[in-house]
């Protein structure tokens, strides 16, 4: 049974979580000599592959890296669902940091809830609380990125809000190129709105300027940046990389058929990930790369015109016009929202509403009470909708057209494997490693290893696969 033990102790560990990132993607662009930095990490670090959850409803995101950040199982830790962080039962990395006096700058990441940390500095993923952001000062530059991306518009920010962000940014000293390539990419995609999809690279750019001030300005023990726009990418143009069992009639209304978002966002990777190595070139200093699950091709609903996800535009606005009031309305990624109330009988009467919307004969969304005061819904219609289709309520009453209450954001062409990929920066004693697989769970001891003194240094061995589960 092989198992990771570090060498050392470190003063530092600094993990960047580049989420869904694909081996083999990264291997085929470094044939092509375009990744440099990444393919000096496959020549020098340790390198594992990870595995989490076996069923194809849990290789999510927001399951995945609360089962890195807490060693636990979903079975164990049971979040199911993005922001519901602040009811997990177990420490995470940085409490357990925390305990022990070491102090965290946390950057993004997914799913993840302060509660008791001390010191060091919050600024968790657009869709988190607010509440949770530390310093307070920082909090105006979260809220204008949470506003803008649960939006999926960043052209509708109010000035007070850009200007009290733009407070933070000066406070922080977030170098003036990085505002210009915004400004630049903004004004572009108004002359040409085939190029809007650059503007998700450009906000993990914005993030990882972020990341690097902080990194450079502090002395903490333990640094995450999270990274999401090659999931998106991937999502979302899949076949614009590899049309290799795409259905190649199929094509994408917003982005340029000779594009490859894909690339573009490999190399955004590889370039983040040369500054920050430079940046850290300290003998005391771990550095981990985590991918937390996968993917790969999504080509199932090719037949039916892809697999198609659909947004609300106006989630207030809809939620008023099917007679739904007195609910707090919460956007979350793509299609995903939710709805909250103290009052159970507006619960089970926004329930019944929302449960009995048909569009085109199908249901149109799926809603779960995973918790007491909570709806999380889903849109679930996943085949081509025309525009002037009537969205019904239960009595057969049309609500609105789609076109009008939804947009297609993406037609799927890549999905979620439990396959992850990690990568370690200490020496590999043999090319043993390279056919191992370790449990996405060990994550969490990696950091705690490396910054607390006598801590146990092997990971738990009810924790390691000896060979890679069945994820078909």
């Amino acid at each position: 049974m092989y198992r990771h033990s570090l060498f050392k102790k470190y003063k530092r560990v600094i993990q960047i979580e580049m989420n869904e990132i694909s081996k083999p993607v990264i291997d085929s662009f470094i044939a092509q000599n375009k990744l440099p930095n990444f393919a000096k990490l496959n020549q020098e670090w340790v390198f594992y592959k990870t595995v989490s959850e076996e069923q194809t409803e849990n290789c999510e995101p927001w399951i995945q890296w609360v089962t890195a950040h807490t060693g636990k199982a979903l079975a164990e830790h049971k979040i199911f669902r993005l922001g519901d962080a602040q009811h997990l039962n177990y420490i995470q990395i940085f409490e357990k940091l925390s305990e022990h006096g070491i102090q965290s700058a946390i950057v993004g990441s997914m799913n993840v809830a302060r509660r008791n940390t001390k010191g060091g500095l919050f600024f968790p993923d657009p869709w988190s609380s607010g509440k949770d952001c530390f310093p307070r000062e920082i909090k105006p530059l979260w809220e204008l990125i949470s506003k803008a991306v649960q939006k999926h518009d960043a052209s509708r920010l109010e000035l007070i809000e850009l200007v009290r962000a733009m407070r933070v940014c000066i406070d922080i000293k977030i170098p003036v190129s990085i505002y210009t390539k915004i400004f630049y990419q903004l004004i572009y995609q108004k002359i040409d709105p085939l190029i809007k999809w650059k503007l998700v690279g450009l906000f993990d750019c914005f993030l990882a300027e972020f990341f690097k001030r902080i990194l450079a300005s502090t002395d903490f023990g333990f640094y995450t940046l999270f990274l999401n726009c090659v999931a998106h990418y991937q999502h979302h143009y899949w076949r614009n990389h590899d049309q290799t069992g795409f259905d190649p009639t199929i094509k994408y209304t917003d982005c340029h058929e000779f594009d490859n978002p894909l690339e573009y966002g490999y190399q955004l990777y590889d370039s983040i990930l040369g500054e920050i190595l430079n940046l850290s070139n300290r003998s005391d200093t771990l550095m981990i790369i985590a991918s937390g699950l996968s993917q790969t091709p999504f080509q199932e609903k090719e037949f039916q015109g892809g697999m198609n996800y659909y947004r609300l535009r106006k989630h207030e606005q809809f939620v008023q016009r099917i007679g739904i009031h007195n609910m707090k309305i919460y956007p979350l990624m793509s299609r995903d929202w939710k709805m909250s109330s103290n009052s159970p009988a507006e619960m089970e009467n926004a329930a019944k509403i929302i449960n009995g919307l048909t569009v085109a004969g199908e249901t149109l969304f799926k809603s779960t009470q995973n918790q007491p005061n909570c709806l999380f819904i889903e849109t679930s219609v996943e085949k081509y909708i025309p525009n002037d289709t009537d969205i019904l309520d239960c009595d057969g009453k049309t609500i609105a057209k789609f076109g009008d209450a939804f947009m297609n954001i993406a037609i799927k062409s890549g999905y979620h494997t439990g396959i992850g990929y990690l990568w370690i920066s200490e020496k590999p004693s043999s090319k043993k490693h390279l056919s191992q697989y370790i449990q996405l769970a060990n994550l969490y001891d990696l950091p705690i290893q490396a910054l607390i003194p006598n801590h146990n240094r092997c990971v738990n061995e009810s924790k390691i696969a000896l060979s890679a589960p069945n994820l078909s």
